[in-house]
This record gives C-alpha cells, structure tokens and sequence, in this order.
C-alpha cells in the first residue's frame, strides 16, 4: 500500500489506495478487541491510559519526522511508512489462534530455572 503511494503519478489510482488504505485502517478496532479478550478487567483502565498517551506521542513525533522527510524525499515517506507496517504484520504474527491469560503471546518464554 504505502509502496503504491511512493510510485503512484495518477490522481485516480491514488485516490483508490487512499480508499483501500482507510478500509484497512478501519479493522483497526480488532486490536482492542483482542486486548479486552485478553486482559482481566481491572488491568484495561491503566493499559488503556498508557496506550492512549503512547498513542499520543507517536502521533505528534512521527508526523513531525516524516515532515522532515518529505522536504527531501516525499516518496521515502511512504517507503519508511511500508517499512513500519511491515514490522508490525511481522509483530501480528505473534498473536495466537486462541488467546486466554497466560498465552497472549505464540511466543513463549520458559520460566523454570534448574538449580
């Protein structure tokens, strides 16, 4: 997708990404979903304090970023922003089929330790 906004030269293909790209950016409601099938309920109130004021500042220092950016390079924008995405599919990648407490994660890590 943000590839596509780097290499596109028409209007009318643009306009078609921007269409696809905020339809995916619609589904990002699963991820609360996932977060309130996970977590127990007197841990959601905090997390979502800390996630909102993440979420804050990344919206104020990426775009300041990218703005920078994009005074020498506005494709490389798009191409940094494909690179962010690919990170977080790969990230995804670590959410399991059936979460429950105690396996939110496909990654495990031993907690026994042999004395």
């Amino acid at each position: 997708m943000f590839c596509g906004y780097a290499l596109v030269e028409t209007a009318s293909i643009a306009a078609g990404l921007y269409i696809i790209d905020h339809l995916f950016f619609a589904m990002a409601i699963a991820l609360k979903t996932y977060f309130q099938k996970i977590a127990a309920p007197e841990d959601i109130a905090s997390t979502a304090g800390v996630s909102f004021s993440i979420n804050h500042i990344a919206a104020v220092i990426i775009p300041a970023v990218f703005g920078i950016i994009w005074l020498s390079s506005p494709a490389l924008v798009f191409y940094a922003g494909a690179a962010m995405a690919a990170v977080s599919f790969a990230l995804s990648l670590f959410i399991p089929d059936a979460p429950a407490q105690g396996r939110e994660s496909r990654l495990v890590l031993s907690s026994t330790s042999s004395i």
